[in-house]
């Protein structure tokens, strides 16, 4: 967050029968999906005021380019495109990060009023696809607010997390107990302000069968500051610890901003070893031949300075990924959406999706 700071047509027909059954047939399977939806900046502007990295750029003056730039973000598009995407593939489970809230008000005690919700947007979205699903549960986690300049008011930023079950399954052929939504207690300070990061569980029953579900956005690198790094192992090492006891079969999916391919961007941190390290390969190796580099990182580059805000890029990272243990992995795919019809941004998200299919 901080540093980078298909039309839906037989799957309604098709998904029916899992709610139809009294519980999964021998081989059945649950296919997830890890969606990181895109701020609509990586708030280089306000990170690079705060830390005076850009001479004579106020902290003001970057949260004008941050408004600016989420007025070019094309919130409304995007959350169609992402939609149909879910809405084509069906899968139980959906994993979102950046799901961010933007508000707007007079100063940032009172900056109350919605400016853009995609959470909302893409629910909405599935819901005119006939593909509905609902929020099962939410992270909220930094929630930001500052003064502009030239904008009459302050923007405020609320982090969000969440996951999403289509909304046609019911008990006993699935559904979900014990919905935690945590906060690491490693955070990043920056500038004053306090980044926060968290993850969601649940247990995923499948008639007599279980599998403990993770999701969690980790804290991103920036470069030539070490701590933001730091902040992101210890979250990482908070998770696997918390994790130490689960008997039952586990999935952990999301964005690690650690790069799997270990190409020596930013994003090359230890997370992914330490959680392979842990008991919990990841899953894309499994599923394809060392040619097949999965990268889901940039598919294109926000926060340009000075504007436009948007320009091209081609992904040179693999950083949403999925980690298992205990349940046999049957496929793995990249979920690109791409748009038409206006140049930036080009794709619904500049994380590629990723979907996986497991059968516990």
């Amino acid at each position: 967050m901080l540093r980078k700071l298909a039309v839906f047509m037989l799957s309604s027909l098709a998904l029916a029968g899992w709610a139809a059954a009294a519980g999964p047939k021998d081989g059945a399977t649950v296919t997830i999906m890890t969606q990181n939806m895109d701020d609509g900046t990586d708030q280089t502007y306000i990170i690079a005021a705060l830390l005076g990295i850009i001479p004579g750029l106020t902290v003001e003056s970057a949260v004008d380019l941050t408004y600016m730039e989420l007025q070019a973000s094309n919130f409304g598009e995007r959350a169609r495109l992402m939609a149909e995407q879910i809405a084509e593939k069906g899968p139980e489970l959906v994993a979102l990060q950046e799901a961010a809230l933007w508000r707007f008000g007079p100063t940032p005690a009172t900056a109350t009023d919605v400016l853009y919700d995609p959470l909302e947007l893409l629910l909405a979205e599935l819901r005119t696809l006939d593909a509905p699903y609902e929020v099962v549960a939410m992270n909220s986690l930094s929630d930001l607010a500052l003064p502009g300049e030239l904008i009459g008011g302050a923007l405020r930023f609320t982090d969000r997390n969440a996951v999403l079950v289509r909304s046609d399954l019911r008990p006993p052929g699935f559904h979900l107990s014990n919905v935690h939504s945590r906060t690491f207690e490693a955070a990043f300070p920056l500038g004053g302000l306090t980044v926060t990061a968290g993850w969601i569980s649940a247990d995923v029953h499948m008639g007599n069968r279980q599998f403990r579900f993770v999701t969690t956005h980790l804290q991103s690198p920036i470069a030539g500051i070490k701590e933001a790094t730091d902040v992101q192992v210890a979250q990482a090492q908070e998770l696997i610890h918390a994790l130490r006891n689960v008997r039952v079969p586990v999935v952990i999916c999301g964005d690690f901003n650690s790069d799997a391919t270990h190409s020596g961007f930013v994003d090359t941190t230890p997370t992914v070893g330490l959680i392979e390290a842990a008991g919990y390969p990841e899953v894309w190796p499994k599923t394809h031949g060392d040619n097949e580099s999965g990268l889901t990182w940039p598919w294109y580059l926000e926060d340009q300075y000075p504007p436009p805000f948007f320009a091209p890029s081609a992904p040179f990272e693999r950083i949403d990924l999925f980690f298992s243990r205990g349940l046999n992995v049957v496929s793995s795919n990249l979920v690109i959406a791409p748009a038409s019809g206006y140049p930036m941004p080009p794709y619904a998200s500049d994380h590629a999706g990723v979907i996986a299919v497991f059968r516990p």
